[in-house]
């Protein structure tokens, strides 16, 4: 008599699975570099917010560039909507209860969110790769990483140009605002420690000597240069203490902490000593004291022995205002460095990759989210460490709620939002924040790249050098004085290689983007691939033993995929700027690299061979008038390592330029390099100046369509200029350089177009027709906005018109009342399923089940079929098919209710998946007994 409330029980929980974007279902896949998701890996600044009133937070869905809004007046956050933004967004904050505004890294600008109708009302484009913003004296200030300036913009008038505020330093990051709102603070993503280095030739032969001593049986080290840091004195040092100072003509400030004046839009001082990569910047309610949290990379220390365990130190600093003395604070003090590697209890406590930082309402506590070991790090207004609060996997931001005594905490590794007690810091309630499109074998990675299980100390991590997969923009000096020589690579054109010494000086870290197609790792090509970096975990973090061959695989399958953004020394259309004679011009210096001989019988492109920059070759020291032999080296962020000169008098952001050792200042010097023939004066210059212009605007392999977006608004749907832009947006969809979508509000109801090419865009509904464009911008007015977007080649689908790559479009899920963000909620009638050239699927036969069940299904045409059973967590219980090859017509395949080991999976709710080349359906099977 009880099967009945049991088969009731399990069906009402399959129909609740369905209709909530439950946490429990089963992910939707894609293979790493799939084609409808590029990884960003974009690192978040303030991706949670509260709105004034309190009643509602806001939270940033990155990979699937959403803002999450959650209503916070019930026992737990319920999340109410989710409204599309830009690429990659990374902070949010309220301007208002019924406004706020989304900074879109990789778009480069603002979406403006009206949060009544959870719509985006406009779109302010700012400048490449915005991190945050801030609201303070009647204006919004966006910090813009790559121009290293904060602009202020008028919300009343989003058409008036900006003030734009030069910022001494290398990346401006997080804002906050003052109490009074007298000032913006701005912290500097890389600071550079005050550090810089000299070259070989300016090092000469009085490097320190080095610690441990040179092993007899090396050979004499190659000729390299040396980092130097200014102390406390102001003057050049190098590790042993040795003065330098008449070998440095320039100065490099410690500018980490900027402050803005509202008032002026001008700088009024900044402050130092806090850590060379600056993260978390939060403001005491109270007091006005800012909280500020980063690390801080030792690169004035040489050899790896020595740096063992121990290559960035985890701070934070509390600064009461802009004159008052700060009080800088180790997050571990728990640590001994000198014990390599440390007892296991250091790890269990270890606080590493501190990207997140908030106060509490009444200023007592302070919250700092550790990324690398998932624990929240409770401190006392006076900095003294509390607590260590474990959280969800990969906590980058963290908020209090000061009307109901909680703790916000956003998971990046999972797409979650934690809700703890703030007074017993116990898990109240976790929340998935939407539809994660990542694929599964990145977010499986993701916390080896990140966690700091893998280090000496449990505090740091490939990302504490590689931050967010790129680089920190430092230089260290990472020799092994007691190591030994490593033959030259195979498979190499240049019969002259050496093989390599194991000290190698200096060497700048080198971004994790973009590796396929780039030959041999390292700058000296030393690394055959990502494996051969196994032994940098015990060598240079101090773990006891190297990672599991498995967990290498799965961190790889996280980086490999790692991409590039736009340049942003290109146009809209993807060509390059032009410039009279003697002023660069990157058109001609684009054609003097393609065809012109410059090296014996070489091009430029000959060795750095597009679309990389790099033929994967190294090139002996002998050709290269080095001491070493290197490999030739990508060129497709050069334009990130601007601003240093080495020059007299020169006050730079930072210490470091080009080249292997960031020894060069400009790529116009690097050019003069005497094996390189570019004629004659004064064409040589002029010709120089044409091929650094086009390496400053070297194709990254993205388009900067890319992420671009334009809001009609019914007032400007008839303007040429923005019209003109939309032109060129749909020419390079044509070009396969991106896809294109639009969104809008339809009614009350939200919906999507993606383009298809000849002037139509499809809609997110089977029985809607195409529009042309007149007919899409029609659809824009006021409360009604409708925004274009370019997205990355073959994510269109995706992002328009499937979120949830489940085959029924956005559209027909919402006018059913399923979740299109959930691949595992659709609508039962297949009538606004995909087309009959596709496939059409009935789900499960009988359902529930005792012995047995089928999956049925009909294909328009032959194709190969995978079929997969997961429990209510995600795990895979059975693969039914894989890559079956199946004709056209109707179909079945059976599940017997037993697990891969064949035992009998107990009664419950399962997820049967299945995929075809034309598409893919989730449903529910409820087993019983």
């Amino acid at each position: 008599m009880r099967r009945v409330p049991l088969l009731a029980c399990l069906v009402s929980l399959a129909a609740g699975l369905l209709s909530i974007p439950s946490l429990l279902t089963p992910r939707a896949t894609r293979a790493v570099g799939g084609p409808d998701f590029v990884h960003f890996e974009s690192g978040q600044v303030h991706p949670l917010a509260i709105t004034p009133d309190g009643n509602r937070l806001l939270v940033l869905n990155t990979p699937d560039n959403r803002l999450s809004v959650f209503d916070l007046t019930g026992p737990a956050p319920v999340r109410i909507a989710e409204i599309q933004v830009g690429l990659e967004p990374v902070s949010v904050a309220a301007r208002s209860n019924g406004e706020a505004w989304v900074v879109n890294n990789l778009s480069d600008d603002v979406s403006i969110v009206d949060l009544t109708t959870m719509h985006v009302r406009a779109t302010l484009r700012v400048g490449d790769e915005p991190n945050d913003i801030a609201f303070a004296a009647g204006r919004a200030y966006v910090s813009v990483s790559q121009e290293d300036a904060v602009k202020a913009y008028d919300p009343a008038n989003l058409q008036a140009a900006p003030i734009v505020i030069p910022i001494p330093g290398r990346m401006p990051r997080a804002l906050a605002a003052s109490i009074d709102g007298a000032n913006i603070l701005v912290d500097v993503f890389n600071s550079g420690g005050q550090a810089t280095v000299l070259s070989a030739a300016e090092a000469g032969d009085s490097l320190p000597p080095p610690n441990p001593p040179k092993s007899a049986s090396l050979p004499a080290a190659p000729k390299v240069g040396l980092v130097v840091k200014k102390n406390a004195a102001g003057n050049w040092v190098d590790q042993s203490g040795k003065l330098w100072n008449s070998k440095i003509k320039y100065d490099v400030p410690m500018n980490e902490l900027v402050y803005v004046s509202t008032a002026t839009n001008t700088v009024l001082s900044s402050r130092g000593d806090i850590a060379t990569t600056m993260m978390g910047l939060a403001i005491d309610p109270v007091s006005g004291s800012a909280a500020v949290t980063g690390t801080f990379a030792d690169v004035g220390t040489r050899m790896l022995p020595t740096l063992r365990g121990r290559i960035t130190e985890q701070r934070m600093a509390i600064v009461p205002s802009r004159v008052a003395p700060q009080t800088r604070i180790g997050l571990n003090p728990h640590i001994n460095y000198n014990v390599v590697p440390g007892p296991q209890a250091e790890g269990d406590s270890a606080l590493g990759m501190p990207t997140g930082v908030a106060w509490s309402a009444d200023g007592q506590r302070i919250f700092v989210a550790s990324m690398a070991t998932n624990r929240l790090g409770v401190f006392s207004a006076a900095g003294a460490l509390l607590a260590r609060v474990p959280t969800i996997e990969g906590p980058t931001g963290v908020i209090a709620d000061p009307t109901r005594g909680r703790l916000y905490v956003l998971g990046r590794f999972h797409n979650q939002i934690q809700t703890l007690s703030a007074s017993t810091f116990a898990s109240v309630a976790l929340a998935g924040i939407g539809f994660d499109p990542t694929p599964d074998p990145i977010v499986n990675g993701r916390k080896f790249f990140y966690g700091g299980f893998t280090s000496g100390h449990g505090d740091q991590s490939c990302a504490s050098c590689h931050l967010f997969g790129d680089m920190d923009n430092l230089v260290w000096d990472l020799g092994e004085p007691q190591g030994s020589m490593a033959p030259a690579p195979p498979n190499q054109a240049d019969p002259l290689l050496q093989g390599f010494h194991p000290m190698k000086g200096p060497m700048a870290t080198q971004s994790l983007r973009g590796l396929p197609g780039t030959g041999l790792l390292h700058w000296r090509g030393d690394r055959a691939d990502l494996n051969a970096f196994n032994g940098a975990f015990v060598d240079l973090m101090g773990r006891a033993a190297q990672l599991p061959d498995s967990e290498m695989q799965a961190m790889s399958a996280f980086v490999m995929p790692l991409a590039y953004p736009p340049n942003p020394n290109q146009f809209l259309n993807r060509t390059m700027p032009d410039a009279p004679a003697g002023k660069g011009s990157a058109v001609r210096g684009q054609s003097f690299f393609m065809n012109t001989v410059v090296d014996g019988p070489l091009t430029c492109n000959g060795c750095h061979t597009v679309p990389t920059g790099t033929n994967g070759q190294v090139i002996d020291h002998f050709a290269l008038q080095e001491s070493q032999d290197i490999k030739v080296p990508q060129l497709r962020n050069l334009y990130k390592k601007t601003g240093f000169k080495d020059t007299l008098g020169v006050v730079n952001k930072r210490g470091f330029g080009f080249t292997h050792d960031g020894a060069v200042d400009n790529l116009f010097n690097f050019l003069k390099f005497p094996g390189f023939n570019f004629g004659s004066q004064p064409a040589a210059d002029n010709s120089r100046r044409d091929v650094e212009a086009f390496l400053l605007a070297f194709d990254t392999g993205l388009a900067p369509a890319v992420g671009y977006q334009i809001t009609f608004d019914g007032t400007n749907n008839s303007n040429p200029t923005l019209n003109a832009r939309l032109d060129t947006l749909e020419a390079q969809a044509g070009a396969g350089n991106c896809d294109l979508i639009a969104k809008g509000l339809f009614g009350t109801t939200r919906r999507g177009w993606v383009y298809e090419g000849a002037g139509l865009w499809k809609p997110d509904v089977m029985a809607g027709p195409a529009l042309t464009r007149a007919e899409l911008l029609a659809q824009a007015s006021a409360g009604h906005e409708l925004t274009v977007s370019g997205v990355p080649a073959g994510s269109g689908t995706r992002m328009g018109i499937d979120r949830d790559r489940d085959g029924f479009r956005d559209g027909d899920e919402l006018d059913a009342g399923t979740d299109p963000g959930n691949p595992a909620s659709f609508p039962t009638n297949l009538a606004v399923g995909p087309p009959a050239s596709g496939f059409g699927f009935s789900g499960a036969r009988p359902n529930p089940f005792r012995v047995s069940t089928e999956v049925v299904f009909s294909l328009g045409h032959a194709s190969r079929v995978s079929l997969v059973v997961y429990d209510v967590l995600g795990r895979e219980v059975k693969s039914i098919a894989k890559g079956l090859w199946l004709t056209a017509g109707p179909q079945h395949l059976a599940w017997d209710g037993r697990r891969t080991d064949g035992t009998s999976a107990a009664a419950g709710v399962y997820f049967v998946r299945l995929e075809t080349d034309h598409g893919r359906r989730v449903a529910p099977v409820v087993r019983i007994r």
